[in-house]
């Protein structure tokens, strides 16, 4: 889990267990450095949603740093971040400017391979004119992060005894006995509780079948990680 290590007290939490709302707790534009004991150092701004942006979305921003997600167009030269959890149109929250990020993809891009924006918010394999700088893809929508795990059955709950490390909201979840169709729904503050479930914030329908002491794989299913250092869009000067 993400913390503050900028001479800045009482920063908004980053991370996946926090729930963005309508109050504003920062100027808007703060820039703030963090670092997570699995994900590493980062940098991450804080921003008002104008949209109905998702966790890992590709976000771009205006002179008031209202954020969108970035539109799928050639050559459009803008900076752009990633989206650390949802966030209604109307919530603040914070967007990743560097460090290693998670990030909504609709293709499978391999470890090194150029990226483009493919759809409103998301990235996907390259295409002219709409190529993204200042990124490095490290993992691809089929890499995968092991966690031993107790089920209990009858529950969404997921207990990591050596901690959830490596995990984020909307990673898909198999393993015996964990429910059909399971993904990261929520995650705990102490840091070794995974809340399973159909969706990111609906922590329902996929519970264990089993109590079982398992190894849990979690997979980067319609997401892909990588290195960010405060990207841009491709552009073209005539």
């Amino acid at each position: 889990m993400f913390a503050s290590i900028s001479p800045f007290a009482g920063t908004q939490p980053f991370n996946d267990w926090f729930v963005p709302d309508t109050t504003a707790r920062h100027p808007l534009g703060t820039v703030v450095d963090a670092v997570d004991p699995f994900w590493g150092q980062g940098t991450f701004m804080y921003v008002k949603s104008g949209d109905a942006i998702l966790k890992g979305s590709v976000v771009m921003w205006d002179e008031v740093f209202s954020s969108s997600l970035l539109p799928s167009a050639v050559t459009q030269g803008f900076p752009w971040g990633v989206a650390m959890a949802p966030m209604a149109s109307g919530v603040y929250g914070w967007v990743q400017l560097a460090g290693r990020a998670v990030y909504k993809t609709n293709a499978t891009v391999a470890a090194d391979g150029v990226m483009a924006i493919a759809a409103a918010g998301i990235l996907g394999a390259t295409a002219t004119g709409k190529q993204v700088i200042g990124i490095r893809n490290r993992i691809a929508a089929t890499g995968t992060k092991t966690f031993t795990a107790q089920t209990f059955n009858g529950s969404n709950k997921l207990f990591c005894p050596q901690g959830y490390d490596g995990a984020f909201l909307g990673m898909a979840l198999t393993g015996t006995g964990v429910g059909a169709s399971a993904v990261v729904a929520a995650l705990d503050p102490d840091g070794k509780t995974i809340y399973a479930g159909t969706a990111i914030g609906t922590a329902t329908g996929a519970n264990s079948t089993a109590t079982a002491q398992i190894t849990l794989t979690g997979t980067y299913t319609g997401y892909g990680s990588g290195l960010i250092n405060y990207p841009t869009c491709m552009q073209i000067v005539a």
